[in-house]
């Protein structure tokens, strides 16, 4: 694998002038994106607002070793962790997925490519490419915005590789997944195009409610379905809150139910509990329609249609 160093003195200036983002300390207002939830921060002296859905919690700042800290003191707490164009936030002991500031990128960034198989590694300092004819890795400067309608990037190395990184919907062309970002890589005359980004950022975040599924009704206590960290999902399933996991690394997403409670309910409401439940268990894709909802495929072509929950 061949290594390209780019020149110090241009590294150097891109860094003082194609930073996307300040510190936290020196802007009255950022907007994060984590995950499908859109976030909000103000700050006010030592003192801070964070929204999420329709809610607000005022924090005070804390001692931090790195970054800019503010907590409410409660339990379960309520805390924002800035570094950098990111941040990690905890909304009433709840961490949500990271929370980038809008109109950047992920510090770590990967992309991938079919026929012929491609892929890219970005960290903040390089960049590591595989395609057929290469194996390298390059030093980068940090990103730079072209549009904003939608938000294009530009990530330029010292050879004449760049990776250009667009904020929409992206489904690779083999296994049908779906990812935030398309990517075209430009390395040695040729250009690779395929998708970016993690495909769990598009469902986690937010709490998504079913509004479609078969001929039941859902005019009242609709399932309900969030997607955690590491895996866990829980949710409500029209008469008891349920648990399980899943993943959507592979071609085929998976779907496991682990458990739930026990309450009792109207025939209404336990069929649609033992429909749905069954339902889940047989999903084997995650989609994003054009109407921004979660569209859930099973073995046998049902569908489960849902939408954010504020």
């Amino acid at each position: 694998m061949k290594i390209i160093k780019l020149a110090a003195g241009l590294s150097a200036l891109s860094v003082l002038a194609g930073c996307s983002s300040l510190t936290s300390d020196s802007k009255q207002s950022i907007q994060y994106q984590c995950g499908a939830a859109e976030v909000e921060l103000n700050f006010a002296d030592e003192s801070a607002t964070l929204h999420y859905k329709d809610s607000s919690v005022p924090l005070k700042r804390v001692v931090s070793a790195s970054g800019a800290r503010y907590n409410d003191g409660s339990d379960p707490i309520t805390q924002y962790w800035g570094k950098g164009n990111e941040a990690t936030i905890t909304w009433r002991g709840q961490e949500l997925p990271t929370c980038v500031e809008q109109g950047t990128l992920p510090k770590h960034f990967t992309g991938r490519g079919n026929e012929p198989f491609w892929q890219v590694a970005v960290n903040p300092q390089h960049m590591t490419i595989t395609t057929p004819d290469t194996e390298a890795i390059v030093d980068v400067s940090p990103a730079k915005v072209v549009s904003e309608s939608p938000y294009e990037w530009r990530i330029e190395s010292a050879t004449e590789t760049q990776l250009v990184v667009i904020n929409t919907l992206c489904r690779d062309s083999m296994s049908g997944r779906l990812y935030p970002y398309q990517v075209d890589l430009h390395e040695g005359g040729n250009v690779y195009s395929g998708c970016g980004g993690d495909s769990e950022w598009l469902v986690q975040g937010v709490e998504w409610q079913l509004v479609e599924f078969d001929e039941h009704s859902l005019n009242t206590k609709a399932p309900t379905l969030s997607f955690l960290a590491d895996g866990q999902l829980t949710g409500f399933n029209g008469c008891n809150r349920y648990f399980g996991q899943y993943n959507l690394g592979g071609e085929l997403a998976q779907i496991r139910l682990m458990g739930s409670t026990k309450m009792a309910c109207p025939e209404t409401a336990s069929q649609l509990e033992r429909d749905f439940s069954e339902a889940m268990q047989r999903v084997y894709q995650v989609s994003i329609d054009n109407k921004e909802r979660l569209v859930l495929t099973t073995r046998g072509n049902r569908q489960l249609i849902f939408v954010e929950h504020n």
